[in-house]
């Protein structure tokens, strides 16, 4: 049985990848293994959304906009459709994570719980892993998101409710035997454009304090025939009068729900959405 301790994790990564000592056949065919298990729970959770309909997950219950839960419950055609060049990200990102997980084993870390299913109030979710005992969450992350994680700066600033989500499958992981550090959660997160890696720990225990409670507004919460309030207010687009959405809303699904009057414009070729006009922008808008 291995006797290293998850703060070493990062370093050990790197040594494997410089000896290559620890990757053999059977950690092949662990990566194989974890590849299959990432296409299995995909097939699985749609034909789930299209036996039942959208169901809670795990995975949302962080989002810090509780409006943009509702519109999934409630109003899932709204969705805006996700183009191919995302869906495969999300196919990249599944073998990033079953790449590192495979490097954490062959440096000779623990790993344990893959994609084991959990529940929290009966809601239903998959962890990642758990890594030397600790809940871990897998990430891929651009060179500019990667910063916040190294810096370890989502208690400062967390649009997108990634500790939240993280604390979730830490309260839930505590029914199992491999979790010895019921508090803790990490991220391991790699930056996929220069293959620097991170390990962003946190102990979890401010936020799974009343966890379950929140869990029980949000299945009250969707079942209400209006949406709540929006979970962000717009902002100033620079000085010209006109309004833009933040970030956090920029990269939701149903903003065009949330916002009808909303109109995208293309600045440099990336959109800008903005959701009032005083000054019509001097560049293209897309229909």
């Amino acid at each position: 049985m291995t006797d290293k301790k998850i703060n070493t994790l990062v370093q050990d990564i790197y040594g494997e990848l410089e000896k290559r000592g620890g990757w053999d056949r059977a950690i092949t065919d662990y990566f194989l293994e974890l590849m299959r298990d990432f296409a299995e729970t995909r097939m699985e959770q749609q034909e789930e959304q299209e036996q039942r309909g959208p169901t809670l997950r795990l995975s949302q219950m962080g989002k810090p906009c509780k409006r943009q839960i509702w519109y999934n419950m409630n109003q899932p055609g709204d969705s805006a459709s996700l183009p191919p060049s995302t869906l495969l990200k999300f196919k990249y990102g599944d073998i990033i994570e079953a790449l590192v997980l495979s490097l954490v084993k062959a440096a000779g870390h623990k790993v344990e719980g893959e994609q084991d299913v959990l529940y929290v109030e009966g809601i239903k979710g998959h962890r990642d892993a758990v890594i030397d005992g600790v809940t871990v969450d897998v990430k891929s992350a651009s060179s500019f998101a990667f910063k916040k994680f190294e810096s370890g700066g989502l208690r400062d600033d967390d649009p997108f409710g990634y500790i939240s989500q993280l604390s979730s499958y830490v309260l839930a992981g505590r029914e199992h035997e491999v979790e010895s550090h019921p508090s803790l959660g990490a991220f391991l997160v790699i930056d996929k454009q220069n293959g620097t890696v991170c390990l962003d720990m946190y102990d979890l225990g401010p936020e799974i304090d009343g966890k379950v409670e929140e869990f029980q507004y949000i299945k009250d919460m969707v079942e209400k025939p209006e949406p709540p309030e929006r979970g962000f207010s717009d902002e100033p687009d620079g000085k010209s009068g006109n309004r833009k959405l933040r970030v956090q809303c920029s990269y939701c699904d149903y903003k065009s729900s949330c916002w009808p009057e909303l109109r995208t414009f293309l600045y440099s070729g990336k959109p800008r959405f903005l959701t009032e006009v005083a000054r019509e922008p001097k560049v293209p808008e897309l229909n």
